[in-house]
């Protein structure tokens, strides 16, 4: 009797240990395909934290499946790899959806600034055409109509990213144009402040 139930805790001690000692390689698999989803929904641009804490919960989850690699067959244990990729692949989705959501939220906001931008633009355009005109204005206004003329392409450039859905990109040349019609304007107004004070 005594002898049974030894052999049978022995089997049940050796099932567990089997158990435990089979490599995660569906979860690691998953974890992986979750983490390049998230990488090719651009999370790492639009949700850099989450996907950072994604990449580093796969790493460690990595690291500790090697560690159990290493060690002799019956001692392996891969209950917390397992865990740490299942973490892994649940972080990695929600940077994925997180990342869709900012996106959007991106998008949104380059439509407003791209409309911005426009306007912007026509105003420059509006103040060079009646900036001041003289023989002690003309280089100036030469220089203001240069860039002046460099405005379109820039939004030409901006508008091409947009549509390409390269949000940030587009959002950052969008506010380059801004701030280049901003100071146009700027400089007409004191070159007419210059000409009036003659």
């Amino acid at each position: 009797m005594f002898k049974r139930v030894t052999l049978a805790l022995l089997a049940l001690m050796l099932l567990v240990v089997v158990g435990c000692s089979k490599a995660p390689e569906a979860e690691m698999t998953a974890a992986s395909a979750a983490f390049d989803a998230a990488r090719a929904a651009e999370a790492e641009a639009y949700v850099a934290d989450a996907f950072r804490m994604a990449q580093d919960t796969l790493n460690a989850a990595q690291a500790m499946k090697t560690e159990q690699d290493g060690k002799f067959a019956l001692f392996r244990s891969y209950g917390k790899s397992k865990e740490m990729f299942a973490r892994a692949q649940a972080l990695a989705e929600k940077a994925t959806a997180d990342a869709a959501a900012e996106k959007e939220r991106v998008k949104a906001e380059v439509m407003t600034l791209m409309a911005d931008a426009k306007a912007a633009m026509d105003a420059a355009t509006a103040a060079v055409d009646k900036a001041p005109k003289g023989k002690d204005t003309k280089a100036e206004i030469e220089l203001i109509k240069n860039s002046l003329a460099a405005l379109a392409p820039a939004y030409a450039d901006a508008e091409a990213d947009f549509n390409a859905g390269k949000f940030l990109t587009a959002k950052s040349k969008f506010e380059g144009v801004m701030a280049q019609a901003k100071s146009i304007q700027d400089e007409v107004a004191a070159a007419a402040a210059r000409k009036a004070g003659n």
